[in-house]
């Protein structure tokens, strides 16, 4: 498995989730104490949960990289954004969990689906990157099985031309 990806560009950051499935960014500054606190558990949990294409774990230094954190609406370090499908508001299914005050939701169709947790919150941070580290792992599993199957589909198609 793999430690957080250091990002420092808005290209970066935008090959990256429109490259994997789910993305975790960390937005985090040099100065800020909870950030160094839970930096050890974000790198944990990088290396236990990362899955090419399928999860992957982001740092972006809000201070040197002040027009990512600008354009993600980032004023409380550190911030932790969920980021499916290329997209911010989409958040994860929390499945009637009980969060703390740090979380915040998604609007309209995505109200109870997390896109943030604002402050240096483990218990939170655990469980959303656990709840994604199981998804990604089903997701690979699924791409792992669709490939023999497009082999069979090109074997067969070879065989009747």
């Amino acid at each position: 498995m793999a430690e957080p990806i250091k990002i420092s560009t808005l290209d970066e950051l935008n090959q990256l989730i429109t490259s994997t499935k789910y993305v975790i960014l960390d937005f985090w500054a040099e100065w800020c104490g909870p950030c160094k606190a839970i930096a050890p558990l974000f790198a944990k949990l990088s290396k236990s949960h990362s899955v090419p294409g399928q999860l992957a774990f982001a740092k972006i230094d809000v201070d040197a990289s002040a027009d990512i954190a600008k354009e993600y609406g980032i004023t409380a370090m550190p911030s932790f954004v969920f980021v499916v499908d290329g997209q911010v508001g989409k958040g994860i299914d929390v499945q009637g969990r009980k969060l703390g005050g740090g979380v915040k939701l998604g609007e309209g169709e995505s109200a109870d689906r997390v896109v943030q947790i604002r402050g240096a919150d483990p218990r939170n941070l655990t469980l959303l990157a656990n709840e994604l580290g199981g998804l990604a792992k089903k997701g690979a599993e699924g791409s792992a099985e669709e490939a023999p199957k497009e082999e069979e589909k090109e074997e067969e198609a070879a065989a009747t031309a």
